[in-house]
């Protein structure tokens, strides 16, 4: 039977919470209800670019030699985060919706999506059997499987509002700069290149076929984009002096 991946459902899963986010934020809003199309109009281009990514793998563009001498490991999962960041820039409306979406989105929503970071396991076991690069396994994919143990652990406190906001910025941060920091160099250092320090198989190439390629390029960034919405949610919540708690 053919391997299912988990990536592309937890990438509908990403999108389902931006979208509900907004949803839920336009519905507590008196006045123009942006929240919803901010969020559409973030997760279209990023599905653009889930297309074209898992496209790239399969026809060998992430294979071929010319691609490789650009370093992508050091650039590729950049992509979605420079997506997001230029349509916050370029459009105000999608500015001011996610704002919404920061002050009004159920912290503990925030914290229920960082668990499935867990599916991080598939690499470890893949790992263990060889099928997957170690070094980026350990640089990656462990700190990943705990971070998503950790939004378990918490999920509960932060539903019944026992943990603070300050508290909660910290959290974030950490599930940000624990992926951003030695992710990259990672990957690029199992990659043919000047900065290959990994050589032997698995190497990150397989890092580059479908539908694993779509976990660097796509998936993995979101969580880190999504944790940067929760830092700004914990800090507007902080600065109105409340923990936002919802029953739903």
């Amino acid at each position: 039977m053919a391997h299912i991946s988990t990536i592309p459902f937890l990438f509908a899963a990403q999108c389902a919470l931006l979208v509900a986010a907004g949803k839920s934020a336009d519905s507590e809003a008196a006045g123009p209800k942006r929240a919803m199309l901010a969020a559409i109009v973030l997760v279209v281009p990023l599905v653009v670019w889930g297309f074209f990514s898992a496209r790239f793998a399969l026809t060998g563009v992430y294979a071929s030699p010319e691609f490789l001498t650009f370093m992508p490991g050091l650039w590729l999962p950049a992509v979605p985060i420079v997506i997001a960041t230029t349509l916050l820039l370029l459009i105000p409306a999608v500015r001011s919706g996610i704002h919404e979406i920061a002050l009004n989105t159920p912290a503990h929503w925030q914290v229920a999506i960082q668990a499935l970071r867990i599916c991080a396991i598939g690499t470890l076991l893949l790992s263990l059997r060889e099928g997957f690069p170690l070094h980026v396994e350990l640089a990656i994919g462990v700190t990943d499987i705990t971070f998503g143990l950790s939004a378990v652990l918490i999920y509960k406190a932060v539903k019944s509002g026992r943990i603070s906001n300050d508290a909660l910025m910290f959290w974030h941060m950490a599930g940000f700069l624990i992926i951003i920091v030695p992710g990259e160099l990672a990957i690029q250092s199992g990659l043919p290149g000047p900065a290959q320090v990994f050589s032997h198989l698995p190497s990150s190439e397989s890092m580059l076929t479908f539908p694993m390629v779509l976990a660097p390029s796509l998936v993995v960034p979101n969580f880190l984009l999504l944790n940067l919405l929760g830092v700004y949610s914990a800090y507007l919540n902080s600065t109105k002096g409340r923990n936002l708690v919802s029953a739903s």
